[in-house]
């Protein structure tokens, strides 16, 4: 697959352009000049956001450019990466599947470098790591809240001058930091507490303002989520995590409007996976687990 056909695949075959903002002026015929831009989908002709005089456009074709060139030859398959756009074009996101493969016991798990952007002005450009495990489809990202675990990038600087040592840098540091974390998981048993505290989440995921009978029926899928993973993949804090996990891959998604992928990486998918994440963690330090 060519670069220009993965582009159109997910529909970012489309470029910005940053046009000067006015207001109209007293005399009600005439326009005044603001300090303010706004991006622009050239295909569409769609406004997409506000931005400041110092914003600059990256548009997606460089984007995606940057991004492979910063790879190591060969490091990735362009025919099992994808991207898209939400909004008319306001954010886009890249996976770029690597030929990498983590092993954790006898599971193993897809990487995928993404890329969240954004045309709006609305989100920096940021890179990371998301996970997709061949035992189930589970999808996770790495924590994105975390500086250590991703490269944020402002818009008014050039992506293109950035140091290329970062991209692998970060992947190996990402995927050694998750696979030694995982199976420290898989090799301790989970608390009947932290397993609660599991569940209490439900709540928060879908919303405290769904009745309180469709708030059960999630808490009784959360939980048969869990105990498939657990059955699977042992009583851990790792089977405990892929449960959930799990539930906010294949069960949760059917509630927005995004995709799986989007969702996982800035929804409140994410948001839930990070506060599971660090349940089990908190628990695990309260239990005397070394985690070093």
């Amino acid at each position: 697959m060519t670069k220009e056909e993965f582009l159109a695949n997910g529909e970012l075959d489309f470029t910005v352009s940053k046009q000067k903002m006015y207001k109209e002026a007293s005399n009600l015929t005439d326009y005044d000049e603001t300090p303010f831009y706004t991006t622009v989908n050239d295909t569409t002709g769609e406004a997409l956001g506000p931005v400041r005089g110092r914003y600059t456009v990256l548009q997606n074709d460089e984007l995606l450019n940057t991004i492979l060139d910063k790879l190591a030859p060969g490091s990735y398959e362009l025919d099992e990466s994808r991207c898209g756009a939400f909004g008319g074009g306001k954010k886009i996101f890249f996976f770029i599947k690597l030929n990498k493969l983590l092993s954790i016991g006898a599971d193993q798990a897809d990487v995928y470098l993404y890329a969240l952007s954004s045309h709006d002005g609305s989100q920096r450009l940021v890179y990371g790591i998301s996970t997709r495990m061949h035992s189930c489809d589970n999808m996770f990202g790495i924590l994105m809240s975390n500086k250590d675990n991703n490269y944020v990038v402002k818009h008014t600087k050039r992506i293109q001058d950035q140091d290329s040592s970062f991209m692998n840098e970060m992947i190996d540091r990402n995927t050694n930091g998750l696979v030694s974390l995982f199976n420290i998981m898989r090799n301790n048993e989970a608390t009947p507490e932290v397993i609660e505290s599991f569940l209490n989440i439900v709540g928060a995921i879908e919303g405290k303002k769904r009745v309180a009978t469709i708030l059960k029926d999630k808490r009784k899928e959360l939980q048969e989520s869990i105990d498939s993973e657990m059955l699977d993949k042992g009583p851990t804090y790792y089977g405990l995590f892929n449960g959930l996990t799990h539930y906010l891959t294949h069960k949760h998604k059917e509630y927005t409007n995004w995709s799986p992928d989007y969702e996982m990486l800035i929804g409140n998918s994410n948001d839930f996976s990070k506060k599971g994440l660090s349940l089990i963690v908190a628990d695990m330090s309260a239990n005397g687990i070394n985690l070093n």
